[in-house]
């Protein structure tokens, strides 16, 4: 006999269908397998498939594992705001604030509700970023760069999710990316990465600091819409090389991906400071549901 699941597809970092970056969301996984999480996920074919079950965890008030079409991953920050969207449209999120039990410990998410959208914020674990001790003479050819297109207003850095940040000196150098997604993919597995993203401090809009790129071929992601956990890390990067200013001890600032692809989508990104250093990171944006329904398993 066939099971029926209720599943949503839902836009993070967008309040426009067909914008930002889709993921789908199950709010009722708690029958669910390992394994059929993982065909649900390729199924879908987005970066990013969210499961939320109940938990025992002290502390959480909710159990929420993500899944891209390969592998199930320690953090996915869209994923997570696009579960929140989903809890909020259900009727489940009555308060602004919840907690989950993840892969990578627990993790936090509140609910601005203002005049003009409701924003959700995911507040990971600090990062902190360490130098890349790559080669970059082969990082430069894995992406089709040339050296004078590679910027020093930051110095290329591994964030915690093991992606490798590298500045550039511009849009154009971003627009002329065409990387060989099967080097890319040797790259990041012989140098431990997840993602390679590609930063320029030249943006579309002049209220954005930061326009993005992100390749993830080897976790089923050959470029990403829009990436949530990346831009955590990013802002403790950027506040490091001294990118951004700090104000009221916040550095705020937004941050512009997916235009390349014809999926804008806009992120707010706020590392509060203490003591001169980053003490907590938020990263938020609008959500938009398109898609739902029911998908049945065998």
């Amino acid at each position: 006999m066939s099971i029926w699941i209720p599943i949503v597809q839902i836009n993070a970092f967008t309040s426009l269908p067909f914008a930002g970056n889709p993921a789908a969301v199950v709010l009722d996984a708690e029958a669910l397998s390992e394994a059929q999480m993982q065909r649900i996920a390729a199924e879908m074919k987005l970066s990013g498939t969210a499961f939320v079950s109940r938990t025992r965890i002290e502390g959480a008030d909710l159990r929420l594992r993500w899944f891209t079409p390969t592998r199930e991953v320690g953090y996915s920050g869209h994923t997570t705001l696009a579960a929140v969207h989903a809890m909020i449209e259900a009727g489940r999120l009555p308060g602004d604030r919840v907690v989950f039990d993840t892969l990578g410990g627990l993790l936090e998410a509140q609910v601005e509700r203002k005049v003009g959208g409701t924003i959700i914020w995911v507040i990971p674990p600090l990062p902190s970023c360490v130098p890349f001790e790559g080669q970059m003479p082969a990082l430069l050819e894995t992406l089709g760069l040339t050296e004078l297109e590679l910027s020093r207003w930051a110095p290329p850095a591994v964030t915690p999710d093991a992606d490798l940040l590298v500045p550039v000196r511009g849009l154009e150098a971003l627009r002329r990316l065409q990387p060989d997604m099967e080097r890319v993919a040797t790259f990041g597995q012989r140098n431990k990465l997840r993602g390679i993203c590609v930063v320029s401090k030249q943006t579309l809009d002049p209220d954005s600091t930061t326009h993005c790129r992100f390749f993830a071929p080897h976790y089923g992601i050959p470029e990403d819409f829009v990436t949530g956990s990346v831009h955590s890390a990013m802002g403790v990067w950027l506040l490091e090389a001294r990118q951004v200013p700090v104000i009221r001890d916040h550095a705020e600032f937004i941050a512009e991906q997916g235009d390349m692809l014809g999926r804008p989508g806009r992120l707010f990104v706020d590392v509060l400071v203490a003591s001169r250093k980053p003490a907590r990171v938020r990263v938020g944006g609008h959500a938009v549901t398109v898609l739902s329904g029911s998908l049945r398993l065998p």
